[in-house]
Parts: structure tokens; C-alpha cells; sequence
């Protein structure tokens, strides 16, 4: 355990090993009205229990964010949603059957137990049961819905590890516990079944495929919802402008990427991260390390997924390397990269 000349205090944070007792000790100061931020299988969380209004507010004050924005709602598995949530529909229940715990949000009518201040004023409300053991014990301690944010600044980067908690927000919040790096990366699916139709408010590692295929029927995707008279709500990380580092962010056509990576004349001075998906890259990096020691090169892999754990933290990297720009290589348009390819859009608006 690493702890502070202030334990606890909101001015330095105290970063816990995930032990039970330490998870039981988090869980008595959520009840208590404190923010703790904690792994999922996505990214950290910055959680207040649900039933504490002024912890939630607090979440918003914490990571300078605009009340407006709904918050999710975490729950432990197998819990009693009685209250929180509307009613639990056969659609409900069967995706929940299906892919939780795990990284899937479903946009609900929410019941008369959850806080306008947790929805954003909403009559409906994101829910969903991470699947990293040390959130589903701190959930099963806590006994009530946790709201729980990404432990970040608003509009910035979400954090992958304890470390990016404490840089954005240890002098804002009392409590990081720690755990395993999120092993999906990249925050959840949001589905809504607020219509009669299911459709993807934001993509995630649950592909609509795999929610078609679970429930027989058709889902709206991501890119066609803006073009539905659904009249969606409002739900987390669906700003123009999101998941943004200082560097400027480029994302350009594997062509372009391996041009420049080519011209040993490119002479640029400033720090510059360029990503790529594939060891091709590699060669032609060596050669422009030796020439231009000012430009860096990361390959995160051809697969999807490999890509979606690392591209927060590699976004990162190009801040604490102090990076004036990243170029990315653009994801191939298939459903497999969409949700790379939405927050790598975002990144760069």
C-alpha cells in the first residue's frame, strides 16, 4: 500500500492495494458520502454511491464536469434492481443474461429510487455490471448502486491505470484503489431500450452483431442513430470533442503513415508519436530513429482488441513524452474497429 503524509485527505489521494480489506474500507467510505475511484474491465471509475446526493455532485465538481451529463450507474451481479430501475423487461433480462457482468450500459427508464442528479435529469438511466473482480466486490460491499464516471478530467483521456488517476485527479479525491489494467480498455457498449427497437448509443467491445444475434432481432448501430427519430437521451462519451490528450491527434491512411515514416526528410524537430497497427512499421522506424531522434514509433498490433487495452495509455504516453502531435493509423471501416475508430475520432476533433 502507498499512502500519503495526508491518508484520505481530498488534498493527496491514497492509493490502496486491492486486498479485502482495503475493498471493504473503500466501500464503508462510499456509504460514508466519498468518492473512490476503482478498476472495471473497461477503465477506472470515479464512483459515489447513489444513494449519497452530494457524493454524486461531487463527482461532477472532481472532474469539472457539466451536471447535465448522466452518469452510470454500477451494480454488483445478481443485484436487486427493484427501484432503481423502471421494471426489467424480457429484453433487459435476456442482455443482461447474456453479457453481464461484463462491458454493456443498458439505457433504461430509471425507477423511483435513482436521483435525477445521477441521470442528468432524465427519466432514464444507464446501467450496467462491470466484470473486473475487485469493482464486483467493492459493489457487493457497498450494497447499492455505485455512479461511477471515467477517474479523469472532463473531456480527457480515461485513465487505464491507478498511476493516470492519481495525475488527473489525486488532488481532488480521497481514495484510488487499484487492480489489474482493464482488460477491454475502452469504455462500454451503451444500449438503449428506451424504444421498440434496441440501437447503440455508443460502440464498444459488445458489437451490435453480437446483441442481434443474442436477441433475434435488429439493432439501430451507432452510425445510423443520429438519422432515427428515437429522441435518445443524453449518455456518456457522446461529445464532438472527447477522450483528448494535449498532443494534437491525426488519424490518416496507412498509406500516408508509411510515407512519412519513409521520408527521411521530414524534419520535424518536435516530438512526434506515430501509431501503427502492424511489425511493418517497424523497419522503416528504426531507420528514422537514427535520423530524426525526435519522432517515436509504437506498432499496438493488427487485432482490435489488442489495440482498444492499449490506445488510452499509448494517448497518454504522448503527453508525458511531451508530444506536440500523434498520427494514428486509421482503422479499417469494419465493424470489428468501430469503436476504436469513435474515440480516435473524437480524439482528433
Amino acid at each position: 500500500m502507498t499512502t500519503t503524509d495526508q491518508p484520505g485527505s481530498p488534498q493527496q489521494a491514497e492509493l490502496l492495494e486491492p486486498s479485502s480489506g482495503n475493498i471493504q474500507r473503500c466501500a464503508d467510505a462510499l456509504l460514508s458520502g466519498h468518492l473512490v475511484a476503482f478498476p472495471t474491465e473497461t477503465v477506472f471509475g470515479l464512483g459515489a454511491a447513489v444513494t449519497d446526493l452530494k457524493a454524486v455532485q461531487s463527482i461532477f465538481k472532481a472532474k469539472g464536469r457539466p451536471s447535465e451529463h448522466p452518469l452510470i450507474a454500477h451494480v454488483a451481479p445478481g443485484a436487486d434492481l427493484n427501484g432503481w430501475v423502471a421494471e426489467i423487461t424480457p429484453v433487459m433480462q435476456q442482455l443482461m443474461n447474456a453479457f453481464w457482468p461484463g462491458p454493456l450500459t443498458l439505457v433504461v427508464p430509471k425507477g423511483e429510487r435513482m436521483p435525477l442528479e445521477v441521470t442528468g435529469g432524465q427519466q432514464s438511466v444507464g446501467v450496467r455490471c462491470p466484470s473486473h473482480p475487485v469493482a464486483i466486490e467493492l459493489l457487493k460491499a457497498v450494497g447499492v448502486p455505485v455512479a461511477a464516471p471515467s477517474a479523469n478530467r472532463f473531456g480527457k483521456v480515461s485513465p487505464t491505470r491507478a498511476i493516470h488517476v492519481l495525475a488527473e485527479l489525486g488532488d481532488r479525491i480521497p481514495f484510488v484503489l487499484d487492480g489489474e489494467v482493464p482488460e477491454v480498455g475502452i469504455e462500454s457498449t451503451i444500449v438503449s431500450l428506451l424504444n421498440a427497437q434496441p440501437a447503440i448509443l455508443r460502440p464498444g467491445a459488445i458489437t451490435a452483431a453480437q446483441i442481434e444475434a443474442e436477441l433475434g432481432v435488429s439493432v439501430i448501430p451507432h452510425a445510423e442513430v443520429s438519422r432515427t427519430p428515437l429522441g435518445n437521451p443524453r449518455v456518456s462519451g457522446a461529445l464532438e470533442k472527447h477522450y483528448s490528450p494535449d498532443a494534437k491527434v491525426s488519424v490518416v491512411a496507412a498509406s500516408q503513415l508509411r510515407n512519412w515514416l519513409a521520408s527521411s526528410s521530414s524534419g520535424h524537430s518536435a516530438t512526434l508519436l506515430c501509431v501503427g497497427w502492424t511489425d511493418a512499421y517497424l523497419q522503416q522506424a528504426r531507420a528514422l530513429r537514427e535520423s530524426n531522434p525526435g519522432v517515436l514509433v509504437e506498432v499496438l498490433g493488427n487485432h482490435p482488441s489488442a489495440v482498444a487495452q492499449a490506445l488510452y495509455a499509448t494517448l497518454r504516453q504522448a503527453d508525458e513524452l511531451g508530444c506536440q502531435q500523434v498520427l494514428f493509423e486509421c482503422p479499417a471501416a469494419e465493424v470489428a474497429w468501430e469503436a476504436v475508430a469513435d474515440r480516435l475520432k473524437r480524439a482528433s476533433a
